[in-house]
């Protein structure tokens, strides 16, 4: 499998750039102000270059980089401007797996029967999403999803190809901070003197299992080049979706919380239904509200997500799951808030696609949808019901299917 990761550097903070082109003359902060008690979402080059980098208290990137101009996160903005990247993508494949907004792989290995080449997919890719957004973007190729990523960090200029049979040779030049692995790995890895991650390949695949259990078979893969097995699937252009509320009174009780999670889960299910979905994943956030401290209100989350055994649209069904969680969770305080995000979502496979409901404008989305229906399910997707013999007694004779 072929495997193109598409990297938007500072994703957020070029979306504030194209908003505002003044802001390119000096740092930007993305996260609030700075005496917010919040995190760094995201920076400038020149920003980073002092020092500041996602996920940093927003006090301490203020003292790093007093200077720069501190934004509120329009988190809307940049889920929309996300999902049209994504869409325009879908042109090249519609095998892609966001990592996050900013970062998504794609499965190319179809679409090199189009291209000449894995340096013109990439080339088109950047062309692109130039041309539509003026974003800056890097494209690396490889044959697993952890080698295409740091071939697009890493790339000269804007893209990095790395050819079947070299990626060994390409991984061993980086360092072991770059694995995909928690940071208490990394930092036995570092004690035992391997920094780089060609001293960790020299190891054989035994000794790393051992002293790493399963990670140790991923990392004994990585360092070795190994093929990424893991498909990635095709892609929806809705792929979530979202309600956040705040509530003026907070929540005292569980009950309370239940309550508006419904609410919000029944809003949520009427527009599943709406495109023809279910959802696999549902993501809970309970803003809790803490202890003042130095005058000011403490804000805490708390973060669950679900894993539905059968994907549903049904607010009951996911309601019950999550009331189920709450009731294991030590609040620490009054919930003054919480957002919802459903997501892994797929086709209901109990009715037909939302355009079939559409009567009044049929005609006009039938035009053109059949080659695109045949790209997505296969053959023949679309058929026509018209009347047969209306007298008959068989069921088969009273409506005959043809294709379009």
């Amino acid at each position: 499998m072929r495997i193109a990761c598409v990297y938007i550097p500072h994703f957020h903070a070029q979306i504030e750039f194209l908003r505002s082109p003044e802001l390119k003359k000096r740092p930007v902060v993305i996260g609030g102000a700075p005496d917010e008690r919040a995190a760094v979402i995201d920076c400038s080059d020149a920003a980073a270059g002092k020092g500041v980098c996602a996920g940093m208290p927003l006090r301490d990137a203020y003292h790093l980089c007093p200077e720069a101009a501190f934004l509120t996160f329009d988190k809307d903005l940049s889920g929309e401007v996300w999902e049209e990247v994504l869409y325009l993508l879908g042109a090249i494949t519609l095998r892609m797996e966001p990592k996050e907004q900013g970062l998504v792989y794609l499965d190319i290995t179809k679409a090199l029967k189009l291209y000449a080449s894995e340096e013109y997919v990439s080339s088109t890719i950047i062309e692109a999403i130039r041309d539509a957004f003026q974003l800056k973007v890097r494209v690396g190729v490889g044959n697993s999803r952890f080698i295409a990523e740091q071939a697009a960090l890493s790339a000269p200029k804007q893209t990095l190809v790395v050819r079947p049979g070299t990626e060994k040779e390409f991984v061993a030049s980086l360092q072991v901070d770059r694995l995909p692995v928690d940071e208490g790995i990394k930092e036995r890895l570092r004690l035992l003197g391997l920094r780089r991650l060609e001293k960790v390949a020299g190891l054989s695949r035994q000794a790393v299992i051992s002293q790493f259990g399963k990670e140790g078979k991923r990392i004994s893969d990585i360092v070795n080049g190994v093929e990424d097995k893991r498909q990635i699937v095709k892609r929806d252009r809705a792929v979530s979706l979202e309600r956040e509320v705040v509530s003026d009174l907070p929540f005292e009780t569980t009950d309370q919380v239940a309550g508006a999670l419904g609410s919000a889960l029944a809003e949520l299910s009427s527009e599943l239904k709406k495109m023809g979905k279910v959802c696999r994943k549902l993501k809970v956030t309970l803003n809790l509200q803490g202890r003042k401290q130095d005058g000011k209100q403490d804000m805490k989350n708390v973060e669950r997500t679900f894993v539905l055994k059968n994907p549903t649209a049904e607010a009951k069904e996911m309601l019950a799951r999550v009331v189920n969680r709450l009731e294991g969770i030590a609040m620490e305080g009054p919930v003054t808030g919480f957002t919802l995000a459903v997501s892994d979502l797929s086709a209901d496979a109990g009715i037909q696609e939302y355009l079939f409901r559409k009567r009044a404008v049929m005609s006009e989305k039938l035009k053109g949808v059949k080659g695109y229906l045949e790209a997505m399910y296969g053959y023949t997707p679309l058929f026509m019901v018209r009347e047969g013999e209306g007298n008959s007694l068989l069921p088969e004779r009273k409506f005959v299917f043809s294709e379009i």
